[in-house]
């Protein structure tokens, strides 16, 4: 029974560490256009206007005007107060950290956090 115990607390140690350590890597949005699959699954971070909202909430497409790459964001994960925050402010300039999925070879974030004004 001990060794049970003892065995439950290192894993939720662990798990806590790991959570802890979670780091977003920014990436080079004019390098998603040759290599998106190569960001599948990784935790990312990226920044860009706001160029058009789904109309049910719960994604947006951002635009980023240096490289001229679009990139679609899932705002699933984020509650709706979140998601409402995003969609009213007047503020159209973001930074999101997520993880990454490549759909037909378009880089597509499921959103973890949105900053606004990044």
């Amino acid at each position: 029974m001990t060794s049970i115990r003892l065995t439950l607390a290192i894993l939720l140690l662990a798990g806590i560490a790991s959570a802890a350590t979670t780091t977003y890597e920014r990436i080079d949005t004019g390098d998603v256009m040759n290599r998106a699959d190569s960001y599948q699954g990784r935790l990312v971070e990226v920044s860009g206007n706001v160029c058009a909202v789904n109309a049910d909430g719960k994604s947006i497409r951002l635009f980023d005007a240096n490289t001229r790459v679009l990139i679609d964001v899932r705002l699933s994960q984020l509650s709706k107060a979140q998601r409402n925050a995003v969609l009213q402010s007047p503020v159209r300039h973001i930074l999101v950290q997520g993880r990454a999925e490549t759909r037909g070879g378009h880089l597509v974030i499921e959103a973890h956090q949105i900053t606004l004004g990044e």
